[in-house]
């Protein structure tokens, strides 16, 4: 997945949008990093008011100088036990025999404290007052599918990119409205609004709703089918899901509905819904 990592050490300022973890037991704002340590890439809990970074291994806490800063927008904390972790949960790095290590955090001495969910351990370890310390129940970081209020030619951070229009004009991820649907729409920032597409035609739409975050990507599919992790973008008014697909026309990229029952990838394009047999699908890892 595609999430911003900064190199940083110890006395360096805190990137922007740095995400943060949790807090110390005296209230100091701990932030969400990693570092190598013994050929493990390390979740770390980085304190800038103390210029350390922290991971927890072998039983102890371990001090890190040089590390890296997560950043970003859209970030969440689920609740979780066991060694388990939900969909989307952030990945940040392996052990040395290539298991996947989650970042968690949880409660401890009057802290909150980021960690590694170590999932073949059933638990998160944290480092705490020199020591590792092991929690069976925590939270997990995860980033998932944002759908963030918009209109006209606003643009947040972490929009999903779609395509472009035929005159080179960006085109991101949508949806909004029409209807009884929630259907994906084509998000134009140049042109001030969005479009769908419905019985066939294509709809202006001035209020919708932008995809944001990390870790997309695009499969070729065709005939109505979508690919394992492809992402529903809403349903039509009698319960259908709709997935998000793409194909080029007529000089263009352009984004629209996967409606499976018809077999096909409707875009809005030209004042009118076009229908495309072959396509690509948004997808999630």
């Amino acid at each position: 997945m595609d999430h911003t990592w900064i190199a940083r050490n110890a006395y360096d300022a805190m990137p922007p949008f740095a995400v943060i973890g949790g807090h110390d037991s005296d209230n100091d704002p701990i932030y969400v990093g990693r570092a190598f340590h013994n050929g493990d890439m390390l979740p770390a809990k980085v304190i800038p008011n103390k210029h350390q970074a922290y991971v927890a291994w072998g039983g102890e806490e371990i001090n890190k100088h040089d590390f890296e800063i997560l950043t970003g927008h859209h970030y969440c904390w689920i609740p979780a036990s066991g060694g388990e972790v939900p969909p989307h949960a952030l990945r940040v790095g392996q052990t040395s025999d290539g298991e996947a290590l989650f970042i968690g955090r949880g409660y401890f001495q009057g802290s909150l404290t980021p960690g590694k969910v170590h999932p073949s351990h059933g638990c998160l370890y944290l480092p705490y007052g020199g020591a590792e310390h092991r929690l069976d129940s925590y939270e997990v970081l995860v980033q998932p599918e944002t759908w963030v209020n918009s209109s006209g030619s606003n643009i947040v951070p972490g929009t999903i990119l779609a395509g472009h229009d035929c005159d080179g004009d960006a085109i991101y991820v949508g949806r909004a409205y029409h209807e009884g649907d929630l259907l994906p729409a084509k998000v134009i920032p140049n042109k001030g609004c969005a479009y769908v597409p419905y019985g066939g035609q294509e709809h202006v739409k001035y209020d919708f709703e932008l995809l944001a975050g990390y870790g997309y990507g695009w499969v070729p599919d065709s005939y109505g089918n979508v690919p394992p992790g492809a992402v529903i973008c809403g349903r039509t008014s009698d319960g259908e899901p709709l997935y998000i697909g793409r194909g080029h026309y007529n000089g263009s990229f352009t984004p629209g509905k996967i409606h499976q029952s018809h077999r096909c990838l409707y875009i809005p394009f030209g004042g009118q819904e076009v229908r495309l047999d072959s396509y690509e699908v948004l997808v999630r890892s």
